[in-house]
């Protein structure tokens, strides 16, 4: 298996043989491949390197704030172009990224690199950095820049910041580790405004939020033969709440604080017809693997996966159909 070393300098002579750039970012995007994304896009565009930064689906209300932003696009029409070089991120497939289809588009002369920190991802690049004790991709990005011995601005630091900081959920869950941390105060040091991203990003909740909170909260469930405790919400829910959709994550975090059960599954109803499952443990069951089986992915500690169908809760049972 290549170091990380070896690899770093692989991308970096990529990068440097690259005129046109494509980097893209994960549907339903959140702080951390949005991060990765903007940084790597300013840091290209200082290298004169003609860059496009794509994600199928918009930012977030709570993202916007992030320097540069305007510089993302959901138009399909970028793959048509031509480019030298294609950046991945934080994306455990081309699947989950949601660009597997718009690839085919392209003429296959490029070289395709993959930046992730998920266990679960399948090196589906030409060049893959896959670091799983690494936060976030956000912090695999800050040890790259640092491996080529860039100096980072406030906007560079701003966008590393928000991933690593959404990622540890403000530090509190198990991604956190002393080189997070150690990457969190160096970019301090650069010009993030660590209190100002963790307000726009960790406590920015509106009331309606809460109010979908508290109907989730009321239905946990401890099922002790697998210790488990679990959740769910429904489109009705969102409805009812006057919420378009909603990222579930926040809520499977918070649980942590529970100390029944050793695994977390908070189960949302999608409005495509299928139901995502967030789990989140922090024993050593490795929750990869079972998302795996699942058709998901993710880490040992907080994986994820998506099933076809809907939820339906009836005497205290709830049911897939």
């Amino acid at each position: 298996m290549k170091s990380h070393r070896t690899i770093s300098q692989a991308i970096w002579q990529a990068i440097n043989r690259a005129k046109d750039v494509l980097i893209f970012s994960h549907q339903k995007p959140d702080g951390d491949t949005l991060g990765a994304n903007l940084a790597l896009t300013r840091f290209l565009k200082n290298l004169n390197k003609n860059v496009t930064s794509f994600c199928i689906d918009p930012l977030p209300l709570g993202l916007q704030f992030l320097p540069d932003s305007h510089c993302l696009t959901q138009d399909h029409l970028v793959f048509t172009k031509k480019y030298d070089l294609i950046i991945a991120l934080d994306s455990g497939s081309l699947d989950y990224a949601g660009v597997r289809y718009l690839l085919t588009a392209l003429p296959i002369n490029y070289t395709l690199i993959n930046i992730d920190h998920h266990a679960s991802n399948d090196h589906y690049g030409h060049i893959n950095l896959v670091i799983h004790d690494a936060s976030s991709t956000c912090e695999v990005i800050y040890r790259l820049l640092k491996d080529w011995q860039v100096t980072l601005d406030k906007e560079m630091a701003t966008h590393l910041s928000t991933g690593i900081i959404t990622d540890t959920g403000g530090f509190r869950n198990n991604a956190t580790g002393h080189l997070s941390l150690s990457a969190a105060a160096d970019l301090y040091r650069q010009g993030a405004n660590l209190q100002q991203i963790m307000n726009q990003t960790l406590n920015n909740r509106e009331l309606k939020h809460l109010k979908l909170w508290g109907r989730t909260l009321e239905r946990l469930q401890h099922v002790d033969q697998y210790q488990l405790v679990y959740t769910f919400v429904t489109q009705q829910d969102f409805l009812e709440c006057e919420i378009s959709d909603g990222n579930i994550e926040g809520i499977a975090n918070f649980l942590h604080i529970l100390n029944e059960g050793k695994i977390i599954l908070v189960l949302k109803e999608d409005a495509d017809n299928m139901i995502k499952g967030s789990m989140r443990t922090t024993t050593d069951i490795d929750l990869a693997k079972i998302a795996t089986l699942l058709g998901g992915g993710g880490h040992k500690k907080a994986s994820g996966f998506s099933l076809p169908g809907k939820l339906v809760y009836d005497n205290n049972k709830l049911r897939v159909i």
